[in-house]
C-alpha cells in the first residue's frame, strides 16, 4: 500500500508524494519508467490502456502516449525530462493533452531507493493546481503502482 502526503506550497499549487515497495530490482523498476514497452504494459490505472509511448530517454527528451480509458475516454499525456540518473531518479514534466488541467505543466520527481531486496519508490508531483486535481492523481498514481506491481511480478 502506498502512502500518502499532501501539502499546498506557497504559490498556491498543491504537492502530491506517495511511497511504494516493489520486489524487484530498482533497475529494473526504473527500466519499466524509461522503457517504451514495458511503460505500455503497465502505465495508468486498472482498466487503462496505453498506447503510442514514444520515450526519448535524454535531459530534454520527450515523452508521449494516449491513455485509452475503459469507458472510452481517451486521455493523452506528455512532458519533458529535466534529470535521468540511473537507476536512482527521474524527473519530468507531467502535461494533460486533454481536460480542465490541458497545457498546465506539472513536475514529477521519482526516486528509487534500494530497500531489502526490492525497491522503495517515492513519487513527488508539484505544481498541481487544485486540492481536487490532487486527489484524482493520487487515485490515479496508486491505481498505476498497482499495475506496475503486476507487470514487475510477472
Amino acid at each position: 500500500m502506498a502512502q500518502s502526503k499532501t501539502a499546498a506550497t506557497p504559490e498556491d499549487s498543491f504537492v502530491l508524494e506517495l511511497t511504494r515497495r516493489f520486489k524487484a530490482p530498482r533497475e529494473a523498476v526504473f527500466r519499466a519508467w524509461t522503457d517504451p514497452d514495458a511503460f505500455a504494459q503497465w502505465m495508468g490505472p486498472e482498466g487503462v490502456q496505453a498506447r503510442d509511448v514514444k520515450i526519448d530517454l535524454r535531459k530534454g527528451g520527450a515523452y508521449s502516449l494516449v491513455m485509452d480509458g475503459p469507458e472510452g475516454g481517451v486521455h493523452p499525456l506528455s512532458g519533458t525530462y529535466r534529470e535521468i540518473d540511473p537507476p536512482s531518479r527521474l524527473v519530468f514534466t507531467f502535461v494533460w493533452g486533454h481536460g480542465d488541467l490541458k497545457d498546465l505543466e506539472m513536475l514529477v520527481t521519482l526516486t528509487f531507493t534500494e530497500d531489502k531486496g526490492g525497491t522503495l519508490l517515492t513519487l513527488l508531483q508539484e505544481k498541481i493546481p487544485t486540492e481536487s486535481a490532487r486527489e484524482h492523481h493520487t487515485q490515479g498514481w496508486n491505481g498505476s503502482f498497482n499495475c506496475l506491481d503486476d507487470f514487475l511480478a510477472a
